[in-house]
């Protein structure tokens, strides 16, 4: 049967008191279901994507691609029905980690701020998570995990899910002046005195500033004693795929003798710039070339029409933007009692492996080695 197209599109990420000025929708009763795309639908995701208010950079055939590239995930892409109906989409990359089949929509550790799903004004989240929790049972999935601010938290929580939190630093990007003023006054003196000091933003997308990034990432790495969490190939593949559809900001930042002093990665959608990296040298640091990246970023997201850049995390450095922190929340349900605690001893195994690493280069780059080299 052919999927009937969505009447309503929403999921916009609206504040509470605009939600309580819009009139209630009725509901679209159950039950739900999660109907795999037909090719010709999955050809088309990004144009059935799109029509959806709320969808961001991460729902994109694009950044998909990318993840099942550098993560190698198997992605899946549904859509949510009832009799036929289309009600919403949603998608994800499932994975194996031993015995455990695990859904990500996104999972932590993929630098993909959120995903989950997206559904027509009428459609009834409840039901959508009974249709979730359905099909990983039918499909033995150990555990489900997912990022998104669409759903009320009493829902998940009801259905289910425990939440795990983070901060992210979200700056508010509308005329020049007024990003200007918001900023901490230490960091607009560091952004006039780069500016002063001659300092440049030039976008660079070739593949080129994926390598200067993590070369520049690696170095910083090694100096705090922290492995790198991903390798050379993740922002070259990043770079790739979001280019094919102009969706990323490669910056480099250079001195007035052309000295190539901090390079940036920014992916963005129809309304947000997101942070996904950025590396600086130890030359030039007196002149602040990564305030003056992030301030750039601003800048020419404000000029593409942008409204708000996502700084991707929380910190001393990135609270002096002008930006508001929110809290977020990941959330996740194990189907298998045992997926529960294989969950906290992969997180705490991870760490160690890190540790381990950058001891590893540590000692290697004390030594003179070769695996000092990267």
């Amino acid at each position: 049967m052919a999927l009937q197209p969505a009447r309503i599109a929403g999921g916009d990420k609206l504040s509470s008191q605009v939600m309580d000025s819009i009139p209630a929708v009725a509901l679209v009763p159950g039950p739900y279901e999660l109907v795999p795309l037909s090719a010709e639908d999955a050809s088309r995701w990004d144009e059935l994507v799109m029509a959806y208010p709320g969808y961001e950079i991460f729902h994109r055939q694009a950044w998909l691609d990318y993840l099942a590239e550098s993560r190698g995930v198997s992605v899946r892409q549904w859509a949510v029905c009832k009799q036929g109906r289309r009600l919403g989409l949603f998608c994800g990359g499932e994975v194996r980690k031993g015995p455990f089949r695990i859904l990500g929509s996104p999972l932590k550790g993929w630098y993909t701020n959120s995903m989950g799903a997206l559904l027509d004004a009428g459609a009834d989240p409840v039901e959508f998570l009974r249709a979730l929790d359905a099909w990983a049972k039918r499909e033995g999935i150990a555990m489900v995990e997912f990022e998104q601010n669409r759903f009320p938290e009493d829902v998940l929580a009801a259905a289910g899910f425990e939440a795990t939190e983070d901060l992210t630093y979200r700056v508010e990007l509308d005329d020049e002046e007024s990003m200007l003023k918001r900023l901490h006054k230490s960091r607009r003196y560091q952004v006039k005195r780069a500016l002063a000091s001659g300092l440049q933003a030039e976008i660079c997308e070739t593949s080129e500033v994926a390598s200067e990034f993590y070369d520049r990432f690696c170095a910083t790495m090694r100096r705090k004693g922290v492995a790198p969490g991903f390798p050379r190939s993740h922002p070259q593949l990043l770079l790739e795929h979001l280019r094919r559809v102009d969706r990323i900001l490669g910056l480099r930042i250079r001195d007035s003798q052309g000295r190539l002093l901090s390079v940036g990665l920014f992916p963005f959608d129809n309304q947000t710039l997101y942070f996904w990296g950025g590396a600086d040298s130890v030359e030039g640091r007196e002149l602040f070339p990564n305030d003056f990246l992030h301030w750039s970023a601003m800048r020419l997201g404000r000029q593409r029409g942008l409204r708000c850049y996502d700084m991707s995390g929380f910190g001393r450095f990135k609270s002096k933007f002008g930006g508001e922190l929110v809290t977020l929340r990941r959330w996740h349900k194990a189907y298998w009692r045992s997926a529960r605690w294989a969950r906290k001893a992969y997180a705490f195994c991870h760490r160690q492996r890190l540790l381990g690493r950058a001891w590893l280069l540590k000692f290697s780059q004390a030594s003179g080695s070769p695996a000092a080299k990267d």
